[in-house]
């Protein structure tokens, strides 16, 4: 794309930055600055500022690009042409045409002035350009948009990188989660930049830090991500399991029965040379374990570990066994094979994965209306994250704590908590864990989060019906005490809720992607104002429906 081109597309989009119009608005004594193409730029033509608003005269617009504009005074429509782009607005209207293809806009053309200004959004979408927001220098960044490979296919997410004099900046987290390492956390805050409200990294730099090999080529505007984990093997030490790559990655779990089993799936991981050649003939995608939502016609197939490497029979793993369970995307699939149902934690290691094992508590006896309450994510889960650089499972863990205790006030009330630490439970272990118990009554702690800092607002989550009066009783208490949107009761066939057999329901409280909510559910006083507010919901529905 030719600097005109961005150029006229950086007036465009002004209007589509976060904070622009209220930075804008101010421009005379605070300076908005571009940068396009990686350069500094100064357009011949500033944007207009209409009622907090940035809106761009379409004269300039097309001049800029170089596009033929035909006006049509009795239809009132204006046809912008440019190469095989070709598209009509009509004043006052938010009907329009791309390409042929009829769009809605957001915000219909308008005449100030006797200029004609546009609404630009569908134009961010046709153009293929990649704009930010740096609020720290009040900057537009605007630059192609690289084509992009990760281990030779396709991103899962499309990925924003945005470019600044020679080097490519881009959101470490959010490559670091599509090369398999979800618990990646960039340590030097020195060297990131926010735009649009996330943090990005240069490019050679996040290659230091995440390993393998990533590289920009500049002429062809090409991203090019190889970075693949290499599984080199597995042993058991009394009850640990010690699992070796030659990258960190963070594996998805489960657990299932008969036999016991923890299952744990390596992302973006392919079995070291040596033990393929080890396995002979057999096929890579032969281990089939599953969670229940997978296939049904899967087997449990898998690739032994050599006798000599099997563990001692009185140790609670009973076999070990792995596989190249898929090869687009490249998954290593370990399965733990157990003598009997165990509980573990997942610790990690310069040189892999440590699967700490310990016998499952047995349920105590039920002594009372017992109420479960759930802490969502932990260990390696962090959940979601907070503009704060906190995270959700902190968040969970602190209000059941504090929810736990207003419950044992009522000495009618057993309360058992799914986790009291920040470790690591499968969405079938905590059902199992209430379930097995016999709960009562089940809450599942959680907050939201979304792209958008402006999204907000609390939610209550049921899907059984027997769940739905408690549900309505606790977003009542919880709206009330948070004072956030409501954002009602739903009935959302969440795992943790569809499958507990008691009344259950899901809370989430506010979101961590707001700043406003955020500072609020980080506080510990509101933490207790959430607590007390639960409580007397649990305490309302327990004195009603008992």
């Amino acid at each position: 794309m030719k600097r005109r081109s961005l150029l006229f597309f950086v007036l465009l989009v002004l209007l589509l930055i976060p904070g622009w119009a209220a930075a804008a608005g101010s421009a005379k004594e605070e300076p908005v600055n571009l940068m396009i193409d990686g350069q500094a730029v100064k357009p011949d033509v500033p944007p207009l500022i209409q009622n907090g608003r940035t809106l761009v005269p379409i004269r300039v617009i097309a001049e800029g690009l170089g596009a033929d504009v035909k006006w049509d005074e009795a239809a009132r429509t204006a046809t912008i042409k440019r190469g095989v782009h070709n598209l009509v607005l009509t004043l006052d209207s938010t009907a329009a045409k791309v390409n042929g293809k009829q769009v809605k806009l957001d915000t219909p053309p308008v005449v100030r002035q006797q200029r004609m200004l546009l609404p630009i959004r569908f134009v961010a979408e046709s153009l293929g350009v990649t704009v930010g927001w740096n609020a720290s220098t009040r900057t537009v960044i605007a630059n192609e948009t690289p084509a992009v490979l990760i281990n030779g296919k396709s991103p899962s997410k499309s990925l924003d990188f945005y470019r600044m004099g020679d080097s490519l900046y881009v959101s470490a987290q959010a490559v670091a989660e599509q090369v398999g390492w979800k618990d990646f956390a960039w340590k030097h805050p020195a060297e990131a930049i926010t735009i649009d409200d996330q943090q990005v990294v240069p490019l050679d730099r996040l290659e230091e830090e995440l390993g393998g090999r990533m590289t920009w080529d500049k002429r062809d505007n090409r991203v090019e991500i190889k970075r693949l984990s290499r599984f080199t093997g597995v042993a058991a030490e009394g009850d640990s399991v010690w699992i070796d790559t030659t990258l960190p990655v963070t594996p998805e779990t489960f657990v299932l029965e008969g036999p016991h089993r923890i299952v744990l799936d390596l992302p973006q991981t392919e079995l070291d040379d040596d033990l393929v050649a080890k396995l002979g003939s057999q096929k890579a995608d032969e281990v089939e374990e599953t969670d229940g939502q997978n296939q049904p016609d899967q087997t449990e197939e898998a690739n032994q570990m050599s006798p000599s490497d099997k563990p001692e029979d009185d140790t609670l793993i009973a076999n070990i066994r792995y596989s190249q369970y898929s090869s687009s995307p490249k998954t290593v699939r370990v399965v733990i094979e157990l003598n009997q149902k165990s509980q573990y934690n997942l610790e990690y290691t310069n040189d892999g994965i440590a699967v700490k094992l310990a016998p499952a508590a047995t349920a105590p006896g039920k002594t009372g209306f017992l109420i479960v309450v759930d802490a969502g994510h932990g260990g390696h889960d962090n959940g979601a994250s907070g503009t704060a650089g906190n995270v959700e499972k902190d968040f969970t863990l602190a209000v059941s704590k504090k929810l736990a205790a207003e419950l044992k006030q009522y000495p009618e009330f057993q309360v058992e908590m799914t986790r009291t630490t920040d470790v690591y439970l499968t969405l079938a272990e905590r059902v199992e864990f209430a379930n097995s118990r016999n709960a009562d009554l089940f809450i599942s702690i959680h907050a939201n989060s979304f792209t958008k800092p402006t999204a907000g607002g609390t939610e209550t989550f049921y899907y059984n019906a027997n769940s739905e009066a408690l549900a309505r009783i606790v977003h009542r208490h919880l709206q009330g005490a948070t004072k956030f949107a409501d954002r009602g009761v739903k009935q959302t066939a969440f795992y943790v809720i569809k499958n507990t057999k008691m009344p259950a329901v899901l809370t989430e409280t506010g979101f961590l992607s707001n700043p406003t909510e955020n500072a609020q559910l980080t506080s510990p006083a509101f933490q207790d104002k959430v607590a007390k507010a639960l409580a007397a919901a649990i305490r309302e529905y327990y004195l009603t429906y008992r």
